[in-house]
């Protein structure tokens, strides 16, 4: 046993000469990258000021529209006897979207928008279904319209045209694209994130070789962002 004693010292004092310069190389390498992420902005952790997360919202409005065509039959596209064509209807368009905002500049995602609109003679209906992308080119650059996007919208789109009585629609189905602007004011937290809404102004169309429908729209855009932004702290505190 007394032989086996100063092997035993010999071989813990080994173990702690490779051991311990080991374990502060480590620590040393760990410092290191940890001051490399501090150091290079690639890896720094960002956080969004105004928009993140997923965006759930709907854009009701009043809309004006003027519809024109054939039936949507070879036969009878191009003949005049079976063309149609309405004054300006009055009526409602909404947009449904569910977007991700990708950075305070830019949102993306499926939508869906709902038109119809009708006289005492005329009744047009249409759907669009494609997909929408807001920009919000002013971050940064003017603090007071940080909030303010211009978006566009395209897809397909269907629409009918039907004069009142025994009478021949109008209709088709091929593509649909709009264009519009917005401004959205925050509103309240709720889920982790926020509700912000706004007026929109928007200009729509649908296009098929049989007919086409045109419309304008003012309303409401209401929308919810599911992400933390670095505004809610602000608002907490009591800044804009």
């Amino acid at each position: 046993m007394r032989r086996l004693a100063p092997v035993a010292v010999a071989v813990l004092v080994i173990a702690a000469a490779f051991g311990f310069p080991s374990q502060a190389l480590a620590d040393s390498v760990t410092a290191t990258e940890s001051v490399a992420g501090r150091e290079d902005p690639t890896m720094r952790k960002t956080v969004a000021a105004r928009r993140a997360g997923v965006v759930v919202g709907v854009a009701p409005g009043v809309a004006f529209a003027g519809a024109s065509g054939y039936p949507n039959n070879l036969r009878l596209t191009g003949n005049p006897d079976f063309y149609s064509e309405s004054p300006m209807l009055v009526g409602h368009s909404t947009t449904y979207f569910l977007m991700g905002a990708l950075t305070d500049y830019v949102s993306f995602g499926p939508m869906v928008n709902i038109a119809t609109f009708e006289s005492a003679s005329w009744k047009s209906t249409g759907l669009g279904i494609g997909f929408r992308v807001e920009a919000f080119p002013l971050v940064g650059l003017v603090p007071a319209l940080a909030d303010t996007a211009i978006y566009g919208q395209a897809g397909v789109g269907s629409t009918e045209l039907q004069a009142k009585g025994p009478f021949p629609s109008a209709d088709g189905t091929q593509s649909f694209a709009g264009i519009g602007v917005h401004h959205e004011f925050r509103l309240f937290r709720l889920l982790g994130g926020h509700f912000a809404g706004g007026p929109y102004f928007e200009y729509d169309a649908i296009f098929a070789p049989s007919a086409e429908r045109h419309w304008a729209s003012l309303g409401l855009r209401v929308a919810w962002y599911g992400g933390t932004v670095t505004a809610d702290h602000h608002t907490l505190l009591g800044r804009p």
